[in-house]
């Protein structure tokens, strides 16, 4: 029996989380793309730029697909997940490994941050002393943080 992977083609979905501005640049065809539609992974604006019905957004939509809060959980794998969603009020991540950090930096999820709180690209561990900068969820990581939570 084959098991079905979902989302289908995630890495068009991993490219558009770690996009600057959160577009899908590629989907693969238009059944994949309808899939993310229909599943609220991705969505497309009219016009007038207010969100498109799923069934609407390949036939009459402006502009580019963008991820959503739940297309961004979908690629995430169990302990990232519980990273992200393990974040404090002020959105610090606390006690998770550096490879989860580092695999959520590269989705734009999480940024480091100084004890200033100046972002910096690294965690700026020398292999001797250990991180000196703490990782926070970007903005798109509390979007990603707030799809798990039922909206009002």
């Amino acid at each position: 029996m084959t098991v079905k992977a979902y989302p289908p083609a995630p890495k068009h979905l991993r490219a558009a989380c770690a996009h600057f501005e959160g577009q899908l640049t590629s989907y693969g065809s238009r059944a994949t793309l309808q899939v993310y539609l229909d599943d609220k992974l991705v969505y497309r604006n009219d016009g007038d730029n207010y969100r498109l019905p799923a069934e609407l957004a390949q036939a009459q939509g402006v502009g580019p697909y963008l991820i959503t809060g739940t297309g961004r959980r979908a690629i995430l794998n169990d302990s990232q997940l519980a990273a992200i969603d393990s974040a404090d009020a002020d959105g610090a991540l606390r006690e998770v490994s550096w490879p989860t950090v580092a695999a959520l930096a590269r989705l734009t999820l999480v940024e480091y941050r100084d004890a200033n709180g100046t972002t910096q690209p690294t965690d700026g561990d020398d292999g001797r002393t250990g991180p000196k900068h703490r990782p926070f969820l970007t903005p798109a990581g509390v979007d990603a943080a707030r799809a798990a939570k039922p909206q009002p």
